[in-house]
């Protein structure tokens, strides 16, 4: 009897643990773990290519953490993302390295503004779209 108590004691321990990671699963941000690589950005219908040698990037570490590239200094912060597309981006920090090619500080300022200004993502095939504020980033996969 001892043997079976316990055999159901630890079946309701497996049960329970499994349906605690399953609702845990279910509460993770669906960018938590994925990378991009900035495609174009600025105003929908009239957007800009990333420069080629300083491209921008982005990664969602985990559930709330974020860290990329400008194109010339790297960034970091934090997110939150829901599974109904509603993106916002909170405290941001990045170095502060002066970049003397033509147009790469001004990307980088369009850039981090545009992160800022963030309020939706989609995916669109295999893009990840982050707009708001008639502002609109387009990322590859990485």
């Amino acid at each position: 009897m001892k043997g079976r108590v316990l055999q159901v004691g630890l079946l309701i321990t497996v049960a329970s643990l499994l349906v605690v990671s399953g609702c845990a699963r279910e509460d993770r941000s669906p960018l938590a773990g994925t990378e991009w690589v900035l495609e174009e950005y600025g105003e929908p219908g009239n957007l800009i290519s990333a420069l080629p040698d300083h491209t921008p990037t982005i990664s969602f570490d985990d559930d709330t953490e974020v860290t990329g590239f400008t194109g010339c200094n790297w960034y970091g912060g934090t997110y939150t993302a829901a599974a109904d597309g509603t993106l916002e981006f909170g405290m941001m920090h990045q170095t502060e390295i002066a970049c003397l090619e033509p147009g790469v500080m001004e990307q980088e300022t369009d850039f981090m503004n545009a992160l800022r200004l963030a309020q939706e993502y989609e995916h669109v095939n295999a893009q990840l779209h982050i707009s708001g504020d008639g502002q609109l980033l387009v990322f590859s996969g990485s």
